[in-house]
């Protein structure tokens, strides 16, 4: 209530002023007004929690005022009539045009805040009450539910039943004993939930079954409260198909649909309770993990129906090879159900949640494995596949159901990497994080010994002309008959290997490269290229910069490096002088992904930077998201203030550019103009150009963003299914 904001409306502007004071110092919002069509036009401008008029005031008085404001807020509104007048009729009038309080002058400025205040709660508690008055009738008229009111001798005396459930044989009837108004066994249950209930005085809440045998089951709900002690409320709704489909639902989050198998999610809550349960015996168990060795080879031969019917059958050959009593246990005890699951494609896992020791886990997953060796059948064609199985042993390989199954993975891709159809026990010193970590920093070395990096660029396109004046070069990287791989799955691991020095120089020589070729062949462009935090601090930048320019001829002015504001978290000596000297060179600096770091005006101010990238993540939702509307104008305020250049990422929609052009960004880069492209085919994007006249737009001073011929321009025909996901 303390940021209430009012409304004070007096021709008098020492009450006014006063008024004012008064309110401000007791932590309130005031805003004033001079006469009553001040007051009209202030509230129309923007609500107000109260309002106090004067009576006597020019142009429009109090009680005309306050007339309208209860015509267009309704009773909801509080309004205090502030009159010298006291007599009766000023009072009565008042009241008959809406006022909910009238304060007579002299004010009583030590009162005026208290008073202002209980009128503000007492409207809030009236208001309050009209809703929850409301909301009751309305659940009241709702409710799907039978409506019982019993007496203290438990007899039905009111009876409101839920549409189409009255009248039909064995309904309660009013008059009827609770108990006896339904079969037995449900009226024992609401006669126990009633005792209850008065005991407690609280609610109780009871479920139970209507139906006899071979019929469909009725499962109820009642819910029961005491009024007084003795009388009582029951409701009573039917839940039949709530409870089917809580049981379909539940069939849904923990089994297989093909096979019947448990799921992943099923398989990893029954494993967690079985490793506790071990962890407190002292005992062992063991997770298999499985997988059919060349099951795609099915699936692409001879199509995902007959790979279904493989996996259906995978699946019942796991449930009679591994029967409960099939588990022998060296110590005599009952070793417990062993626990199938499907995890997903031709992936399956065995839990044996009792073994003496690690070994005993071995001639399980042979038999399996000899098992699965054997043909299957598909019509009347038979197919031999081989499986591979890793086997990991709680406690020696992990401690929870995530680390076990992620570990008999390792040990399953083992067993495959070792010529498939074979077992072996998870060792600790293989992981799938140590082969890919070696196998990827040995893709990268290769890669730049062969020079296996290309670069792809993605226009900016002026917003005043429509032309395409700066280009971003994208690392890629082509391995030997592979596909392109986006520089998310290599860029992190380049910089902890210390490779992204050397990867970062042949980026910009190949940019720098392609720059000058396309500038010889007449076109003005400038190119972008993204430097890395461990790039911008390496000793070696300004010379391998020079050296990059040198080779290829390339101006200065016509290079660009976009840094991130990590790069620039270090606001040192060092920073200012790597920047000033890459500007001195004439090489523009733009700050990239502007936003999402480690902003901040002081460092904005300071730094040699001529061009501010707003990130992909503000402008995604845009126009729609208000959260991002707001970031993105004030980073167009903040860049205009300062006097930078904006480019806008990541825009996939014509509303979005629309919007970006209104709010004046200089220039825009997403899907909507050209995804990456590579440099062979950018001079035809830059030629083709837009199809309007971005010349006019800019010769009139108007910021229109000019129509880009999507339908001559291939890479915008054949547009990404999930832009924001794809790499850039």
């Amino acid at each position: 209530m303390s940021s209430a904001r009012i409304l004070v409306a007096d021709d008098d502007e020492t009450t006014r002023l006063l008024v004012h004071a008064a309110l401000a110092k007791a932590g309130l919002t005031v805003e004033l007004a001079a006469d009553g069509e001040q007051a009209l036009a202030a509230f129309a401008r923007t609500p107000f929690d109260m309002v106090m008029l004067d009576v006597d005031m020019p142009r429009l008085n109090g009680f005309a005022a306050c007339a309208a404001l209860r015509r267009q807020r309704g009773e909801d509104l509080p309004i205090i009539m502030i009159t010298g007048m006291d007599d009766i009729a000023s009072i009565e009038a008042a009241f008959e045009a809406g006022a909910t309080d009238f304060i007579a002058k002299p004010l009583p400025w030590a009162l005026l805040a208290h008073r202002v205040r209980y009128v503000l709660r007492a409207t809030q508690a009236a208001t309050a009450l009209r809703m929850a008055n409301a909301r009751n009738a309305a659940m009241l008229d709702a409710l799907p539910d039978t409506l019982l009111r019993i007496d203290g001798a438990d007899h039905i005396v009111e009876l409101r039943a839920a549409a189409g459930t009255g009248g039909h044989p064995g309904a309660p009837l009013v008059g009827q004993p609770l108990a006896s108004a339904f079969p037995a066994a449900a009226g024992a249950i609401l006669a126990q939930a009633l005792d209850e209930t008065r005991r407690s005085r609280r609610p109780f809440t009871v479920e139970f079954t209507l139906g006899g045998e071979g019929e469909r089951p009725l499962h109820q709900e009642a819910r029961l409260s005491t009024i007084d002690g003795s009388e009582a409320l029951c409701l009573v709704r039917d839940i039949t198909e709530r409870k089917e489909y809580e049981s379909r639902i539940h069939r849904l989050a923990y089994f297989d649909s093909l096979t019947g198998l448990a799921n992943r999610r099923g398989f990893l809550e029954r494993l967690e309770r079985e490793i506790r349960r071990a962890e407190r015996n002292g005992w062992r168990l063991a997770v298999l993990f499985l997988d059919l060795d060349r099951f795609k080879s099915v699936n692409d031969t001879l199509g995902h129906e007959a790979g279904d019917a493989v996996l259906q059958q995978a699946a019942e050959r796991l449930r009679t090879i591994v029967r409960p009593g099939d588990i022998v246990s060296r110590d005599g005890g009952d070793p417990g159900a062993a626990e199938f699951a499907r995890l997903g494609g031709d992936e399956f896992t065995v839990m044996l949640p009792r073994i003496a020791r690690a070994e005993d886990a071995l001639p399980i997953a042979e038999r399996i494995r000899a098992c699965m060796n054997a043909p299957f059948m598909i019509g009347s064609q038979a197919l031999g596949l081989s499986t591979s199985l890793g086997i990991a042993i709680f406690p020696d390989d992990g401690g929870d159901a995530a680390t076990l199954i992620k570990h008999a993975d390792t040990a399953m891709y083992d067993a495959k990497g070792h010529g498939r159809n074979a077992c072996r026990y998870y060792n600790p010193t293989l992981t799938a994080e140590a082969v890919h970590r070696v196998e990827l920093e040995t893709g990268l070395r290769r890669a730049l010994e062969r020079d296996e990096f290309v670069l792809m660029y993605q226009p900016q396109v002026e917003v005043r002309s429509g032309r395409i004046t700066t280009v971003e070069a994208l690392v890629r990287w082509q391995p030997p008959g592979g596909a392109l791989v986006p520089p998310l799955e290599f860029i992190p691991f380049a910089e902890e290997c210390g490779l992204i020095d050397a990867i970062g120089a042949r980026v910009l020589q190949h940019a720098c490269r392609d720059a000058a070729a396309w500038i010889a062949r007449g076109l003005d462009l400038r190119v972008a290229v993204n430097l890395s935090s461990m790039q911008f601090r390496a000793q070696g930048l300004l010379d391998t910069v020079r050296d990059a320019l040198a080779a290829s001829g390339l101006p200065a002015e016509r290079l660009e490096l976009e840094i991130t504001e990590s790069a620039l978290m270090d606001d040192d000596d060092a920073t200012h002088a790597t920047l000033g000297a890459l500007r001195a060179l004439g090489i523009g600096i733009a700050l990239d992904d502007f936003g999402t770091g480690y902003s901040s005006l002081s460092y904005l101010k300071r730094l040699p930077l001529g061009k501010l990238k707003i990130d992909r993540s503000f402008v995604n939702g845009l126009p729609d998201d208000a959260d991002n509307l707001a970031i993105v104008r004030a980073i167009l305020a903040l860049a205009r203030h300062l006097g930078f250049q904006i480019t806008a990422e990541g825009v996939e929609t014509a509303a979005q550019a629309s919007l970006l052009s209104t709010l004046e960004a200089d220039s825009l880069q997403g899907y909507l103009f050209s995804r990456p492209v590579p440099a062979a085919a950018l001079e035809a994007l830059v030629r083709q150009g837009c199809a309007g006249d971005g010349a006019s737009a800019a010769g009139t001073g108007q910021r229109e963003l000019c129509t880009w011929p999507a339908r001559q321009i291939g890479y915008l025909t054949d547009p990404d299914p999930n832009p924001a996901a794809a790499p850039t």
